[in-house]
């Protein structure tokens, strides 16, 4: 009778450390901690890349001010834009059109050998409409005013404009104003041909909804 209590107290002892399902436990509960841990913290994980200040098109040489550091959450999508650990190369253009607020892909960040295209200045004889600004979108038009009938054609379609001139004080004035335009190469030729034939150039905007589709 005197061994009774004895037995009863080693039942009810706490399990030691080295007891498989308490170490298991352990184990599944740190587990799931650190996983909420990590889950947290790349959906709260942000990185800062570049983004465009200003239009950028292609041919225009980009400058500091070109760009503003913006702060996003891109998880595994965070090496396809240019981090601000990388700076602009000096001389370095876009190689695609980037809209104002937009991030700037590293793939689309090139040097001018490497466009597909050609910086053209062009002197239009008629007023620009005032929506033709940089980093707009213009379709430009040839018109042989000797033949007749008049028949009005279309040389460039969506064209990127890197620069604006007009005459001072006047937006429609008519003989000052100047564009520099981005020409793809294999349209190059009917530009040069328009211009040495004396064909009247005409400049239209083209609407930023039309543009961007």
């Amino acid at each position: 009778m005197s061994q009774l209590p004895i037995r009863r107290a080693e039942r009810l002892r706490a399990p030691r450390w080295r007891d498989p399902r308490l170490v298991i436990g352990a184990v599944i509960v740190l587990l799931s901690v650190l996983g909420t841990w990590f889950v947290v913290q790349q959906a709260a994980a942000t990185t800062t890349v570049w983004a465009a200040s200003r239009p950028l098109v292609p041919g225009s040489v980009l400058t500091p001010e070109d760009v503003v550091p913006a702060e996003v959450r891109l998880g595994e999508e965070s090496g396809v834009y240019l981090s601000t650990e990388n700076s602009i190369p000096e001389g370095a253009t876009v190689l695609a059109s980037v809209a104002p607020g937009e991030l700037v892909p590293a793939s689309q960040l090139g040097s001018p050998d490497q466009l597909a295209g050609r910086v053209m200045a062009l002197s239009v004889p008629d007023a620009l409409p005032a929506a033709v600004q940089p980093g707009s979108k213009v379709d430009v038009w040839a018109t042989d005013a000797e033949v007749e009938p008049v028949d009005p054609r279309e040389i460039l379609t969506a064209i990127d404009v890197i620069a604006v001139q007009r005459e001072a004080g006047d937006f429609s004035s008519y003989g000052g104003q100047r564009i520099e335009i981005f020409v793809p190469n294999q349209q190059v030729g009917s530009v040069m041909r328009a211009l040495a034939a004396g064909h009247h150039i005409s400049v239209v905007a083209v609407p930023q909804q039309a543009a961007g589709r």
